[in-house]
């Protein structure tokens, strides 16, 4: 009786110590969940610092940017005072120049990179005609390689995106024989009407029949549609001056290796560049492109650096250099934290349809 009492003891101390081990067991797995949110909790706060520290050096650069811009234009501006310069000060830097390239700078004890990009050395979306803006999309689909040929599919879809874009561009109801109007997009899912209007942003062609995400966003080292067109320039005139690498090649069919050396020659000897433009382009439609005139309406973008690569930030605005109010340049678009730029935008039209 006795030995049977204490196995029976044994049996509950056994069973106690197997319960005290899963609650230990189940504390562990709790802190260290606890442990785990803490900690992502932590990062988060400190990705958000960063991003946030990031965000505000890259708005300075553009302020700056802007700031140095205004200066210029008072100091240029007929019957203007000169004033005398302080050694101490950097009020006399000159502006950012309008090249599409990366300017460093430092503000507060970060880093930030800014570039300018003139609008007007782009392609007015607006005014573009179709023989020029078939020769762009033509150049754009075969990739900088002048001597590959276009057999009738590919002949058949530059003819699709040339008349799509007039046909919504045009203020007429009616299609051109391989553009679109509202019937068609009216098919999609969603369903849209064609604009049958201006465009308002160069987003807008993702819209646009026959208009694919590689061939708005670019790829391969061939440049997109956002890169070579603008709603902003309202002539039929492009500053070739400060003209992209991009742009010569849609316009030029260049690859992009031979479109930076041509920005290279313009940089160290524009006569040189303008005469090699004239020798190079027979079409006389494109020489009359050829005008300098200094940059009045500009992209900005703006971004810097931080200790992670995920934590870095971008800014871009479209900025109006010419405006004569009492606050200086004028700011005609913001895009706030970084423009989209992937291949693919969600829930894009383009895309479902």
């Amino acid at each position: 009786m006795r030995s049977s009492a204490r196995a029976g003891r044994r049996e509950e101390r056994g069973v106690a110590l197997l319960l005290v081990l899963w609650i230990f067991v189940i504390l562990g797995v709790l802190a260290m969940d606890f442990a785990r949110y803490i900690r992502d909790d932590a990062m988060a706060a400190v990705n958000f610092s960063e991003e946030t520290r990031a965000y505000y050096l890259a708005l300075a650069g553009m302020n700056r940017t802007i700031f140095d811009a205004d200066r210029a234009r008072e100091r240029a501006a007929p019957g203007a005072i000169a004033q005398p310069v302080d050694a101490e000060s950097d009020d006399d830097d000159e502006p950012l120049p309008a090249d599409g390239q990366w300017h460093d700078g430092e503000f507060a004890g970060g880093h930030y990179t800014v570039r300018m990009t003139d609008e007007g050395g782009r392609l007015s979306l607006n005014k573009i005609d179709d023989a020029l803006l078939t020769r762009v999309i033509t150049n754009l689909m075969r990739g900088g390689n002048t001597t590959k040929g276009m057999d009738r599919r590919a002949t058949n879809e530059v003819s699709t995106v040339v008349d799509s874009i007039l046909d919504w561009r045009d203020a007429d109801h009616l299609k051109r024989a391989h553009g679109a109007e509202s019937e068609f997009y009216l098919k999609r899912r969603p369903s849209y009407r064609a604009k049958n209007g201006f465009f308002d942003s160069p987003e807008e062609l993702l819209l646009v029949r026959g208009v694919t995400p590689a061939l708005f966003y670019g790829h391969d080292g061939i440049p997109g549609l956002r890169e070579v067109f603008s709603v902003y320039s309202r002539s039929n005139n492009i500053h070739l001056r400060n003209a992209s690498p991009a742009v010569l090649q849609a316009l030029l069919g260049f690859d992009a290796d031979t479109a930076a050396d041509l920005v290279a020659q313009r940089d160290t000897d524009s006569t040189g560049f303008f005469q090699q433009i004239t020798t190079q382009v027979a079409d006389p439609h494109l020489v009359q492109l050829m005008v300098e005139e200094e940059p009045r309406t500009v992209l900005l973008e703006g971004r810097a650096d931080t200790q992670a690569q995920r934590n870095q930030s971008a800014v871009a605005a479209v900025v109006d250099l010419s405006s004569e109010s009492a606050e200086g340049a004028r700011v005609l678009r913001w895009l706030d934290r970084a423009p989209w730029s992937g291949a693919i935008v969600p829930g894009s039209p383009a895309v479902q349809g």
